[in-house]
């Protein structure tokens, strides 16, 4: 007798994710040294009968399932890195065990995003076994680098693979989130005149010149409002002056860091502009303040040997509740018994890329709470894995039956 989605999806065991799940927490992949997860998952990916399986140049990992005839392209990713694990001493458990405990499992990564990832890898092999049901392609995608760099990784990623809709694998309780804020890292400096501080008058102390533009930008940026993603505020993160050879010297020079959160449309130039205004109107008080402003940018290497000159500058993405993909996704759930909510994400992800850059519908879905990635005894529910399992299988054959 034919099968149904439905009997498919109730046929899933729930030993296989766990043991999945367990097994990816328990190779550490910090960002830029993800290579024994990569080649681990893409030996497991070609042996659960994927159609095709690729490592790129950054080292992602990316396997596809083609359904009968045409249709469209739905991209699930997820990331590999994790941040450290630190002190291990401060763990209820050692962090790299993989440990299942209460109907748990903990370890570092195990909410972002090992749980989701090991549920997408487990979903798009099920779902196989539904191929005269479904149309189009399903792709899984492991990226690397995402804790440093978002989306850039990602940007590989569709250069293989251009999807029609993408699901970002990160932590949502379950309900499906659609939009998040961007992110900017945004580096004012202010340059002075060196001089001996016995006599301060011959020179001009960039850190008194920071000091009175902070206050000025303070009171006078207007952060931009979205009505569900919130405001784009301004966040003083880091202060440096140099030089800082000794208590006599006038520093020349001021860098003071911020964390610049971004609303949908939000440019580089718009964020660039927006202070340099600010920068002009303060000098106009005081002729002396000599200050410019730029987007901070870093290197990003990968297991790989590629290095990557990156801009930190993730811009905000938000689709509506009419669009497909998340029409989609928000029947497919509740075809399984599910009743997702519609939020937004409270951190970063590589939605800026394919949401922000490419506006391809994009949303996140996966196990666990958001407030529990990064922290100590990092944990992922036996149970909500396997329900996020059962849900990526929906919102692909949602999206491609």
């Amino acid at each position: 007798m034919r099968e149904t989605f439905w009997d498919v999806v109730q046929q899933l065991s729930p030993g296989a994710v766990v043991e999945l799940c367990s097994k990816l927490v328990s190779i550490p992949s910090i960002s830029g040294r993800e290579e024994k997860i990569a080649y681990y998952l893409f030996n497991l990916l070609e042996t659960l009968g994927y159609d095709e399986v690729v490592m790129d140049e950054m080292g992602n990992v990316i396997a596809r399932q083609i359904f009968g005839g045409s249709g469209k392209r739905l991209l699930f990713e997820a990331q590999m890195d994790h941040v450290d694990a630190r002190d291990f001493i401060e763990w209820s458990f050692y962090p790299y065990g993989g440990i299942v405990s209460e109907g748990n499992i903990y370890g570092r990564g195990t909410v972002d995003a090992k749980g989701s990832l090991a549920a997408m890898i487990i979903a798009g092999s099920e779902l196989k076994k539904c191929s005269d049901l479904l149309r189009g392609e399903l792709a899984i995608a492991c990226v690397v680098n995402q804790e440093v760099a978002e989306g850039v990784a990602s940007s590989k990623v569709y250069e293989f693979f251009k999807p029609d809709g993408v699901v970002i694998g990160e932590a949502s309780n379950l309900n499906i989130k659609r939009g998040q804020r961007g992110r900017a890292e945004v580096v004012i400096e202010v340059h002075g005149k060196i001089a001996h501080t016995s006599f301060p008058l011959s020179g001009i102390n960039a850190a008194d010149k920071m000091v009175f533009l902070l206050s000025f930008i303070k009171q006078h940026f207007l952060p931009p409002r979205h009505y569900l993603l919130g405001d784009g505020i301004l966040v003083l993160t880091d202060l440096e002056t140099s030089p800082s050879l000794g208590t006599s010297i006038l520093p020349d020079r001021c860098v003071a860091t911020f964390d610049r959160r971004l609303l949908v449309g939000e440019s580089e130039g718009q964020v660039v502009e927006e202070i340099a205004r600010l920068i002009a109107l303060a000098r106009d008080i005081d002729p002396e303040l000599q200050g410019d402003v730029r987007l901070a940018e870093d290197y990003v290497s990968c297991f790989t040997g590629k290095r990557l000159k990156v801009k930190h500058f993730a811009p905000g993405w938000f689709f509506e509740e009419g669009e497909e993909l998340v029409e989609k996704a928000l029947s497919g759930l509740r075809a399984i018994g599910m009743e997702p909510s519609l939020s937004e994400s409270g951190f970063g992800t590589n939605g800026c890329y394919y949401g922000g850059i490419k506006n391809i519908p994009t949303i996140s879905f996966g196990p666990s709470k958001e407030d529990l990635a990064h922290t100590k005894d990092e944990h992922v529910n036996i149970d909500q894995l396997i329900k996020a399992t059962q849900g990526y299988m929906a919102i692909a054959a949602s999206f491609l039956a």
